[in-house]
This record gives structure tokens, sequence and C-alpha cells, in this order.
């Protein structure tokens, strides 16, 4: 009772999906969503990211980018070298060139009137200043320079207890009288620098930085080096980074990449 009109075929294409519309439509999503995350990404993340962001909200050059290291960076003939040494044990490496980049940076700021006398400081502690202000103190005396290392951090004065000096005289002895800087600046061999130490514990740390004996020691130690150093406090937390600031020629500010707050850096 049956009769067949027209045989049934295997057809030459699926009906089903449509595989072209479908690609356009996921090729459209899939721009939108990665854009859109890429935009919510920047927007979300608190740090610096590009040089040109950094010279764009805060109005000031940026006078190098130092890259992270790993432990093969720091070993030199099969033995690990601590990282503000690296510019002296390995002049070659991309540290190093950092390092002198940041100082060309520095001078290059005044060229008539090269600084002599320099802050390092931060916006919040942790971000690497000290590691920065003593790598920068042994790149420029390896150069030959005669280079004066200050530990002004009287609050945390991880410089001094890296380099070894933490109880011997120092800055605050000198600043209220009980010792002579003379007596206080050490060479140091092994790097060529000459460090003044912070000294004792002070409970006014901002009282003994701003006295006349302060601005004093540094008039009579800039025509004695080629460049002075210092490492100050973080200007977030405490005052002291600014009352150094008044005494110095340059203020270099380290900024974690990626992490310290854009706007916390621009106050």
């Amino acid at each position: 009772d049956a009769r067949v009109i027209t045989p049934a075929l295997p057809p030459s294409a699926p009906s089903y999906p449509k595989k072209w519309l479908e690609i356009a439509i996921a090729l459209g999503l899939g721009l939108f969503v990665g854009v859109g995350g890429a935009l919510a990404k920047e927007k979300l993340t608190v740090g610096f990211v590009t040089t040109l962001q950094v010279e764009k909200l805060i109005g000031l050059p940026l006078l190098a980018s130092v890259a992270s290291m790993g432990s093969s960076d720091l070993m030199v003939n099969g033995k690990a070298i601590q990282l503000p040494y690296v510019p002296a044990a390995r002049p070659l490496s991309r540290y190093s060139e950092a390092m002198r980049r940041l100082r060309s940076g520095i001078m290059m700021t005044d060229v008539d009137d090269p600084p002599k006398v320099i802050q390092l400081t931060s916006a919040v502690p942790g971000e690497g200043k000290t590691t920065i202000a003593l790598s920068l103190a042994v790149s420029t005396a390896t150069s030959g320079l005669k280079v004066l290392f200050i530990d002004a951090d009287l609050r945390h004065p991880s410089a001094s207890r890296f380099l070894g000096v933490l109880t011997q005289p120092g800055l605050v002895d000198v600043l209220v009288g009980n010792v002579s800087a003379q007596n206080a600046i050490k060479r140091r061999e092994d790097s060529t620098l000459w460090v003044l130490s912070a000294g004792r514990k002070t409970q006014n740390p901002a009282d003994v930085l701003v006295s006349e004996r302060m601005k004093s020691l540094i008039a009579t130690c800039k025509p004695l080096f080629d460049m002075i150093i210092i490492d100050s406090p973080p200007v977030g937390p405490v005052n002291d980074a600014v009352i150094i600031s008044e005494l110095v020629d340059k203020v270099i500010c380290v900024v974690r990449w990626g992490a310290t707050p854009r706007e916390l850096v621009r106050q």
C-alpha cells in the first residue's frame, strides 16, 4: 500500500548546527569578553604596570626599571652573593646595568650642576628602597667615585643590619654629640664604601633629624665625597623622609611594580 516517491538519501551537509554562524557568534563573544576582561583587570590593578602610566600619573620621569632577580642571577663562581653586591661582582649583569642607568638618570636631572646628596625613600615599607640604595652606592663606588652611605632610617635600620654595623656608633650618636662624624664614618674594604650607620636607638627620630647638627653634618660631608646616598624611612607612615628631603639635592622614590597603589605613590 505504499509507493516510493523520492528515495531517502543521506544529506551532503548537516542542516544543524550552522557552523559558520556559530563560529562568528563565538568569535564576537570571545572578543567582547577578552577585551572587557583586560579592561577590568587594568582597572582593578592598583599598581603601575607601564612606564607611561608612571610618568603620566605622577608627572615625573621613570629613571630606571629593575627586573626581578632569580637565584641563578646571584651566583658567581658557584657561590651565591647578596643582591647589593651584584654591581661589583657582576658588572655586566642586567641588575648592574639598571643601577648604572639609575645613576645616569640622576646625573642627567641637572647636567650643569649634578646632584651629590641623594635620598632614597618609598611610599610604604617593603618596596626595596634599602636594597636599591645600597646597590646604587656600591655601583657608584665601583665606578671609582668616593661614596658615603648614610643609614637615616632610624626606626628600622635594615641597612646597618645588612652591613653588620648595627651596634657601632652612627648617625644618632653624631647628632646628639656623643661621637664625632670623623670617628663614626667607617670605610668598608669589601665594597669601597664609606658608611655612617644609624647608631643607637632614639625615641624621637624626627627631632634628631631636624636638628642643626644634621644640616651641619651634610654640609661638612658634601665637599669630601663625590656622592652621598641617604637611606630614609618610607614617606607614608612617618615624617622623617620629608625632613631629610630638605637637606638633599634629589629624592628618588622606589616603587614596587604592579603592587603599590598608584594613588598612594602619587600622594
